[in-house]
C-alpha cells in the first residue's frame, strides 16, 4: 500500500510540475485529475468553475475575470495534426493568469508548452528570457509558439490542395475520398481558428491590467499571423469546394458517356431482338423450320438472311447517329 501511495505521489509530481524565477512562478499541469485540480486550489484562489472546465473536454473558448480574486482564467482550443491517425486532433489548453504566476494545464501532446517549460528547467538563461518580464509575457510566449505551430499544418493542407488538383483532373481516379477529408479538415481548423481570432483580441485588451508593459504590439502580432492562417483556410475551402463541383462534373459526365455507349450497343441489338422474337414464335415464318429452310445459298441461307436483316438496320442507324452528331 505504502509503495502505490509512493506511486501515485511520483506521478502526480511528474504531472505537475513549478518553476519559479525571481516574483514570477509557473504551475505547469499535464493530463489533470481532481486530486491534482484539488491541489490546486488549495494554493490558488481559483473558481470553482474554473477548475472545473479544466478537467471537463469539450468546452468552448472563453476569457474571463476575476476581479475579486485578480486573474484571468482562458481556455482556449488549438489543432494538433496527429501522425500515426493521419488526421486533424483539436486539443484543449487552460490558463490562470495573475500578477506573479502562470497555470498552465493541458494534455501531454502539448509539445509547445512542454518545451519552453523544459527549456526554463534546463537552461537558467533561457528562463530569465521567458519569465523575467511578468507572467504575461511568459503568456504570450507560450500563444506565440502554439500559433506559430499553426504553419506546419497550414502547409500540409495548402499540399493535400495541390495534390488534390491532379486527381481531380485524372480520370483514372477517384478524388472523392480526398475531397471530402480536405474538406473535414478544412472544417476542423476554421471552428478551432474562428473563435480564436476573437479571443485573441479580447485577451490583448485584458492582459494590460496584469502586465507592467505594453504587450499590445506582441499580441497585434500573433492576431496578423491567426488572421493570415484564416485568410489561407478561406481560399483552401474555396479551391475544394471549386474541386468538389468539378469532380462531381467530370463524374457525371462519364457516368453520361457510359450511358450513352451502352444505350448505342442496345440501340443495335434492336433488330435482332426484334427478328428473334418473331421467330421465336409458334408461326410458320419464311425460312422457319415449319415452312422449310431455305438454301439457294446453302444450308446456313436462313441464317445468313437473319444476320443481313439485322446487321443493315444497325448500319443505318449507325449513320443516321453520325450524321446528327450523337456519336
Amino acid at each position: 500500500m505504502q509503495q502505490v501511495e509512493e506511486k501515485n505521489t511520483h506521478d502526480h509530481s511528474k504531472k505537475m510540475q513549478t518553476i519559479q524565477n525571481k516574483k514570477i512562478t509557473w504551475v505547469d499541469i499535464i493530463n489533470p485529475n481532481r486530486a491534482m485540480i484539488g491541489d490546486l486550489a488549495q494554493k490558488y484562489p481559483f473558481h470553482p468553475l474554473h477548475l472545473e472546465d479544466c478537467i471537463s473536454k469539450g468546452q468552448f473558448p472563453k476569457i474571463e475575470e476575476s476581479l475579486e480574486d485578480r486573474y484571468l482564467f482562458i481556455l482556449i482550443r488549438f489543432p494538433l495534426h496527429s501522425a500515426d491517425e493521419e488526421k486533424i486532433l483539436i486539443k484543449q489548453l487552460s490558463f490562470f493568469l495573475g500578477k506573479e504566476y502562470l497555470v498552465t494545464v493541458h494534455d501531454e501532446k502539448t509539445d509547445a508548452i512542454s518545451n519552453i517549460f523544459n527549456e526554463c528547467k534546463e537552461d537558467p538563461k533561457q528562463k530569465e528570457v521567458y519569465m523575467d518580464n511578468s507572467s504575461s509575457h511568459l503568456l504570450y510566449t507560450i500563444i506565440d509558439q502554439l500559433t506559430k505551430d499553426l504553419n506546419p499544418l497550414l502547409q500540409t493542407i495548402l499540399q493535400e490542395v495541390d495534390e488534390a488538383e491532379d486527381i481531380v483532373f485524372d480520370d483514372k481516379v477517384s478524388a472523392v475520398h480526398k475531397i471530402g477529408k480536405l474538406r473535414q479538415e478544412i472544417i476542423s481548423l476554421r471552428r478551432v481558428i474562428g473563435p480564436l481570432r476573437t479571443l485573441l483580441t479580447d485577451l490583448e485588451k485584458r492582459i494590460k491590467g496584469f502586465s507592467p508593459n505594453n504587450l499590445s504590439v506582441y499580441f497585434d502580432n500573433i492576431i496578423h499571423r491567426v488572421e493570415k492562417a484564416w485568410e489561407t483556410l478561406e481560399e483552401a475551402r474555396e479551391i475544394v469546394e471549386i474541386y468538389k463541383d468539378a469532380d462531381f462534373t467530370f463524374s457525371t459526365e462519364k457516368t453520361n458517356r457510359i450511358l450513352a455507349i451502352l444505350t448505342i450497343i442496345f440501340t443495335f441489338t434492336i433488330p435482332a431482338t426484334v427478328i428473334g422474337t418473331f421467330y421465336g414464335m409458334n408461326l410458320l415464318l419464311p425460312g422457319g423450320i415449319e415452312a422449310g429452310n431455305w438454301i439457294f445459298w446453302g444450308k446456313y441461307t436462313t441464317l445468313i438472311v437473319i444476320l443481313i436483316v439485322t446487321i443493315i438496320p444497325a448500319l443505318v442507324m449507325q449513320l443516321y447517329f453520325r450524321k446528327r452528331g450523337w456519336i
